[in-house]
Protein backbone atom coordinates (compact mmCIF):
# COMPACT_ATOMS: atom_id res chain seq x y z
CA UNK A 1 0.00 0.00 0.00
CA UNK A 2 3.01 2.31 -0.24
CA UNK A 3 3.00 5.02 -2.91
CA UNK A 4 5.13 4.31 -5.97
CA UNK A 5 6.74 6.33 -8.72
CA UNK A 6 6.48 5.60 -12.42
CA UNK A 7 9.59 4.56 -14.31
CA UNK A 8 10.51 6.52 -17.42
CA UNK A 9 12.63 5.64 -20.45
CA UNK A 10 16.29 6.61 -20.10
CA UNK A 11 16.94 5.88 -23.79
CA UNK A 12 15.00 9.06 -24.65
CA UNK A 13 17.09 11.45 -22.54
CA UNK A 14 18.72 14.53 -24.05
CA UNK A 15 21.61 16.67 -22.82
CA UNK A 16 20.18 19.90 -21.37
CA UNK A 17 16.97 18.25 -20.17
CA UNK A 18 15.81 19.35 -16.69
CA UNK A 19 16.10 16.74 -13.93
CA UNK A 20 15.46 16.53 -10.19
CA UNK A 21 17.53 14.45 -7.75
CA UNK A 22 15.97 13.23 -4.50
CA UNK A 23 18.01 11.98 -1.59
CA UNK A 24 19.27 12.41 1.94
CA UNK A 25 22.47 14.45 1.53
CA UNK A 26 25.15 13.65 4.09
CA UNK A 27 22.68 11.20 5.65
CA UNK A 28 21.17 14.14 7.47
CA UNK A 29 18.81 16.22 5.34
CA UNK A 30 15.93 13.86 4.57
CA UNK A 31 13.97 14.03 1.32
CA UNK A 32 16.01 16.86 -0.18
CA UNK A 33 15.38 17.89 -3.78
CA UNK A 34 17.87 19.48 -6.15
CA UNK A 35 17.26 20.60 -9.70
CA UNK A 36 19.67 20.66 -12.62
CA UNK A 37 20.13 19.43 -16.14
CA UNK A 38 21.53 16.37 -17.84
CA UNK A 39 25.12 17.36 -18.56
CA UNK A 40 26.19 14.23 -20.41
CA UNK A 41 25.07 10.75 -21.42
CA UNK A 42 27.02 7.52 -21.76
CA UNK A 43 29.77 8.60 -19.36
CA UNK A 44 32.23 6.12 -17.85
CA UNK A 45 33.47 6.74 -14.30
CA UNK A 46 35.44 5.12 -11.49
CA UNK A 47 33.25 5.02 -8.38
CA UNK A 48 34.35 4.20 -4.85
CA UNK A 49 36.73 5.44 -2.23
CA UNK A 50 39.83 5.18 -4.41
CA UNK A 51 41.72 4.07 -1.30
CA UNK A 52 42.40 0.31 -1.14
CA UNK A 53 42.22 0.45 2.68
CA UNK A 54 38.75 2.00 2.72
CA UNK A 55 36.91 0.12 0.01
CA UNK A 56 36.84 -0.77 -3.62
CA UNK A 57 36.79 1.15 -6.85
CA UNK A 58 34.29 0.07 -9.46
CA UNK A 59 34.03 1.06 -13.11
CA UNK A 60 30.56 2.27 -14.08
CA UNK A 61 29.89 2.70 -17.78
CA UNK A 62 27.03 4.40 -19.60
CA UNK A 63 25.96 6.56 -16.66
CA UNK A 64 24.01 9.81 -16.78
CA UNK A 65 25.97 12.93 -15.78
CA UNK A 66 23.85 15.60 -14.12
CA UNK A 67 24.30 19.09 -12.70
CA UNK A 68 21.54 18.40 -10.14
CA UNK A 69 23.44 18.34 -6.84
CA UNK A 70 24.00 14.76 -5.76
CA UNK A 71 25.84 14.51 -2.46
CA UNK A 72 27.09 11.63 -0.33
CA UNK A 73 23.93 10.11 1.14
CA UNK A 74 21.89 10.59 -2.05
CA UNK A 75 22.97 7.25 -3.53
CA UNK A 76 19.97 5.09 -4.29
CA UNK A 77 17.65 8.06 -4.62
CA UNK A 78 15.77 8.66 -7.85
CA UNK A 79 16.71 11.03 -10.64
CA UNK A 80 13.43 12.31 -12.09
CA UNK A 81 12.59 14.05 -15.34
CA UNK A 82 10.35 17.13 -15.40
CA UNK A 83 7.26 14.90 -15.70
CA UNK A 84 8.16 13.15 -12.42
CA UNK A 85 9.22 9.88 -14.07
CA UNK A 86 12.24 8.06 -12.65
CA UNK A 87 14.94 8.12 -15.33
CA UNK A 88 17.92 7.14 -13.16
CA UNK A 89 19.24 6.06 -9.78
CA UNK A 90 21.76 8.41 -8.13
CA UNK A 91 25.08 6.63 -7.53
CA UNK A 92 28.14 8.89 -7.44
CA UNK A 93 29.63 12.37 -7.38
CA UNK A 94 32.84 13.75 -8.83
CA UNK A 95 35.24 14.43 -5.97
CA UNK A 96 36.67 17.94 -5.94
CA UNK A 97 33.93 19.35 -8.17
CA UNK A 98 30.61 21.02 -7.58
CA UNK A 99 27.37 19.62 -8.99
CA UNK A 100 28.84 16.85 -11.10
CA UNK A 101 26.79 13.80 -10.19
CA UNK A 102 26.06 10.51 -11.86
CA UNK A 103 23.07 8.17 -12.08
CA UNK A 104 22.52 4.69 -13.46
CA UNK A 105 20.00 4.89 -16.34
CA UNK A 106 16.62 3.46 -15.32
CA UNK A 107 16.54 1.13 -18.34
CA UNK A 108 19.60 -0.64 -16.92
CA UNK A 109 17.78 -0.97 -13.60
CA UNK A 110 14.63 -2.26 -15.34
CA UNK A 111 16.55 -5.06 -17.05
CA UNK A 112 18.11 -6.03 -13.71
CA UNK A 113 14.67 -6.10 -12.07
CA UNK A 114 13.32 -8.27 -14.90
CA UNK A 115 16.28 -10.65 -14.52
CA UNK A 116 15.72 -10.88 -10.78
CA UNK A 117 12.01 -11.64 -11.27
CA UNK A 118 12.92 -14.47 -13.67
CA UNK A 119 15.92 -16.02 -11.89
CA UNK A 120 15.89 -14.72 -8.33
CA UNK A 121 19.43 -13.42 -8.89
CA UNK A 122 21.35 -10.47 -10.24
CA UNK A 123 24.22 -11.38 -12.53
CA UNK A 124 26.93 -9.03 -13.68
CA UNK A 125 29.55 -9.90 -16.22
CA UNK A 126 33.07 -9.63 -14.82
CA UNK A 127 36.04 -9.71 -17.16
CA UNK A 128 38.63 -9.26 -14.43
CA UNK A 129 40.91 -6.46 -15.61
CA UNK A 130 41.78 -2.95 -14.56
CA UNK A 131 42.28 -0.89 -17.67
CA UNK A 132 42.95 2.57 -19.03
CA UNK A 133 41.63 3.55 -22.45
CA UNK A 134 44.25 4.70 -24.95
CA UNK A 135 42.78 7.56 -26.99
CA UNK A 136 43.45 7.96 -30.70
CA UNK A 137 45.71 10.94 -29.95
CA UNK A 138 47.71 9.03 -27.31
CA UNK A 139 47.99 5.99 -29.60
CA UNK A 140 49.38 8.11 -32.45
CA UNK A 141 51.76 10.07 -30.20
CA UNK A 142 53.19 6.90 -28.61
CA UNK A 143 53.11 4.55 -31.61
CA UNK A 144 50.62 2.25 -29.87
CA UNK A 145 47.36 0.66 -30.98
CA UNK A 146 44.18 2.37 -29.80
CA UNK A 147 42.35 0.25 -27.21
CA UNK A 148 42.31 -0.69 -23.54
CA UNK A 149 45.68 -0.84 -21.78
CA UNK A 150 45.57 -3.64 -19.17
CA UNK A 151 47.01 -2.39 -15.88
CA UNK A 152 46.17 -5.49 -13.86
CA UNK A 153 44.48 -8.88 -14.26
CA UNK A 154 42.46 -10.50 -11.47
CA UNK A 155 43.70 -14.05 -10.93
CA UNK A 156 41.27 -16.85 -11.80
CA UNK A 157 39.03 -14.36 -13.66
CA UNK A 158 37.73 -14.79 -17.20
CA UNK A 159 40.54 -12.50 -18.45
CA UNK A 160 43.18 -14.58 -16.64
CA UNK A 161 41.74 -17.82 -18.04
CA UNK A 162 41.74 -16.27 -21.53
CA UNK A 163 45.46 -15.45 -21.22
CA UNK A 164 45.20 -11.66 -20.95
CA UNK A 165 48.30 -10.27 -19.24
CA UNK A 166 49.26 -6.99 -17.55
CA UNK A 167 50.57 -4.49 -20.15
CA UNK A 168 48.48 -6.05 -22.95
CA UNK A 169 46.44 -3.70 -25.12
CA UNK A 170 43.00 -5.03 -25.96
CA UNK A 171 41.91 -3.71 -29.35
CA UNK A 172 38.90 -5.94 -30.07
CA UNK A 173 36.31 -7.62 -27.87
CA UNK A 174 33.85 -10.09 -29.35
CA UNK A 175 35.02 -9.04 -32.81
CA UNK A 176 34.18 -5.37 -32.23
CA UNK A 177 36.70 -2.55 -31.83
CA UNK A 178 37.16 -1.49 -28.21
Amino acid sequence: SLPTVELGDSDKLKVGQTVIAIGTPLGEFRTSLTKGVISGLGRGIEAGSGNPFEGTVERLDNVIQTAAAINPGNSGGPLLDSAGLVIGVNVAVAVGAENIGFAIPINVVKSSIDEFKETGEFTRPFLGIQYQMISKQAALANDLPQGAYVGDVVSVSAADKAGIKTDDIVTKFGGADV
